[in-house]
């Protein structure tokens, strides 16, 4: 799976919602790990699974800026990152390691608090909870925000899953090559009013148009998300005056990039925690020594359901 995660985060992203959060996590997202941290002391250890390219790390940074406390904190994530560069003299260090596997962690020692937010679900649990449990010192611990079967993020992503690989997409797509070969090189205002009075080209026109509006009918919310839009956009204003190979590459591009959306929402959807894996998880950690503390629902300023929230502790005997 971490292939199109590589390419999701080489460009530049810092959380795994794209332009939702544009900086970083914000909100409940954000604030319900103010208390976690918190709880942290002088030279603290932490571990963050799946990190991206650093989302936590730089949040508990932040945090611990203004207070006198130092601690390191590593990220790991089996793809390929892009971390952000820190301040080597500042009293929070940060390591972020790409291409690591959470369920067989290059490294040992005991860290104080491991850390998750959408991340460790799409992983084997039964493997990376024992090695999780493994590294927690007796005392530690472990604090996970989850993806929720039923929350609004897999409900909203599923429709755009739907949406992506729908038999409308792929026309639109058909489309926008027929419409590339017919247009053929543009240069001109003289090819422009060519394209104009073509026949071929002014069904394809309408074709795509039609298609947009079926795409728009079935579910606009989803549209927006799949940025389909962007893309058609794209290719009528930036590229217009592209020759034919480079529009048909432009167009092997967006079919990519749909493409691995479509993994990495499928991978969402199969992630998410339900009351059986939460069941496996508990059962899981206690044969490890780890304690389960609480399970909380996370929800946004209207009331949506966003996530779990659970906490769990190393058993101190």
């Amino acid at each position: 799976m971490s292939q199109h995660w590589s390419e999701y985060w080489e460009q530049g992203h810092l959380t795994s919602f794209g332009t939702d959060f544009s900086s970083n996590y914000a909100g409940i997202l954000k604030d319900i790990w103010l208390p976690i941290f918190k709880e942290l002391r002088p030279n603290f250890e932490v571990l963050d699974i799946a990190t991206g390219n650093g989302a936590l790390p730089l949040l508990l940074k932040n945090y611990f800026d203004e207070s006198n406390i130092n601690g390191r904190v590593r990220g790991v994530d089996i793809a390929k990152i892009q971390p952000i560069k820190f301040d080597a003299d500042n009293s929070i260090k940060i390591e972020l390691i790409g291409e690591v596997n959470c369920e067989s962690l290059p490294f040992s020692d005991p860290v104080d608090l491991v850390t998750s937010q959408f991340g460790i679900e799409y992983s084997n649990l039964s493997a990376s909870l024992k090695t999780v449990a493994n590294i927690l010192k007796t005392g530690g611990r472990l604090s996970l925000v989850c993806h929720h079967h039923n929350s609004m993020i897999i409900s909203r992503n599923k429709q755009v899953l739907l949406l992506i690989q729908s038999v409308t997409t792929k026309k639109l797509i058909e489309k926008l090559y027929s419409l590339a070969d017919s247009m053929g090189q543009v240069t001109t205002k003289v090819d422009i009013n060519r394209i104009k009075n073509d026949q071929v080209c002014e069904v394809l026109r309408n074709d795509i148009n039609q298609l947009i509006g079926e795409l728009y009918e079935s579910n606009e919310a989803a549209l927006m998300d799949s940025e389909i839009l962007n893309y058609v956009t794209t290719f009528f204003k930036q590229g217009l005056y592209w020759s034919v190979d480079k529009k048909n590459d432009y167009l092997k591009f967006v079919q990519k990039q749909l493409s691995d959306l479509a993994l990495r929402l499928e991978e969402l959807v199969c992630a998410a925690i339900d009351e059986t894996k939460l069941a496996s998880m508990l059962k899981i950690l206690s044969n490890e020594r780890v304690e389960f503390v609480s399970a909380t629902t996370l929800k946004s300023t209207d009331a949506q359901l966003l996530a779990w929230h659970f906490i769990f502790q190393k058993a101190l005997k």
